[in-house]
């Protein structure tokens, strides 16, 4: 018999001794998920171009990004300078590998710092529940109720910031969607005859919340944590633009695309463009593999 088809959550594989189709293994069936969806392939393959731009692309294409060069400021592209230069005389090209190593640094470990704190928080509170769930769920509703971009903006304007200390600070912001998610499963999960054995047999709540709880909501916990990436990357461009980004001569690329902003008018488009292209190519393509990863770990999803 024929491979599986593409897509197919669990066609047949190759017959069995008895002479029925044998399914799909489901790590297979969600390989072939992901495969037919062209988005999510799409969104993949400019991940990694992004990151291969970023962080291998200055071995290749070496440039001054520690010194102004004044008299090569806004220079339009041309053999020695692809994209150009920028208003300080920094080559844009080389900039904008620069700023892509902070964007996914920054988006990436606040999404990990996220996800970290928001897994614990939600799965202690759907476990205990009763009076502790309800105070600490209470809890996230008052800090959900402060406008994330007036708390951020009040920190930046207080602190000097720094690839770490945006790290911390968007993380520990946005920790609150995953607590409230995985909050919500493990008020499901906590009812399972696996995990009422395991209390039958003596174990402690440590563990069921480590070894059961936890481990059955990683779908959720993965698809939220594309999702968080590419928040991450947007407030940091958000602030970024505002002016409270990491101070030169470091760079992300929304503090490229607010110095473009001044000079739109003036025509030098390649200050703002190549910026504002990264961004939206970056925050889309994480969007489309969180989408493909939902259809992958939610059977009702999968196409049939």
């Amino acid at each position: 018999m024929a491979d599986a088809v593409i897509g197919a959550g669990v066609q047949a594989d190759r017959p069995a001794d008895d002479g029925h189709a044998r399914p799909i293994s489901p790590l297979r069936a969600a390989a072939y998920t992901m495969a037919a969806n062209k988005g999510a392939m799409a969104g993949l393959a400019v991940i990694v171009i992004m990151v291969i731009f970023s962080f291998a692309g200055p071995f290749f294409y070496h440039s001054n990004q520690i010194t102004t060069d004044l008299p090569a400021a806004l220079h339009p592209p041309s053999a020695a300078h692809p994209l150009g230069t920028d208003n300080e005389g920094y080559d844009e090209l080389g900039r904008l590998m620069l700023g892509g190593q902070t964007s996914l640094e920054v988006g990436v470990a606040a999404a990990v710092v996220a996800t970290f704190i928001g897994v614990g928080y939600g799965a202690v509170s759907g476990f205990v529940g009763g009076l502790v769930d309800g105070l600490m769920m209470r809890a996230v509703d008052a800090l959900l109720a402060i406008p994330t971009l007036f708390l951020l903006i009040y920190l930046f304007s207080v602190y000097q910031a720094s690839p770490v200390l945006l790290i911390l600070i968007i993380g520990l912001v946005a920790w609150l969607v995953p607590a409230r998610l995985v909050r919500a499963e493990t008020l499901s999960l906590r009812t399972r005859e696996y995990v009422q054995a395991v209390q039958v047999m003596g174990g402690s709540r440590m563990r069921m919340i480590t070894r059961h709880i936890i481990p059955n909501t990683i779908g959720t916990i993965t698809v939220n944590a594309t999702f968080q990436v590419a928040d991450a990357i947007l407030v940091l461009a958000g602030l970024s633009y505002l002016g409270l980004g990491i101070p030169p001569p470091a760079a992300n690329w929304g503090g490229m695309l607010s110095t473009g902003i001044n000079y739109v008018y003036a025509g030098d488009w390649w200050v703002i463009y190549p910026p504002g292209i990264a961004i939206v190519a970056t925050v889309m393509a994480f969007n489309a593999v969180g989408d493909a990863l939902r259809d992958v770990f939610d059977s009702r999803l999968r196409p049939r």
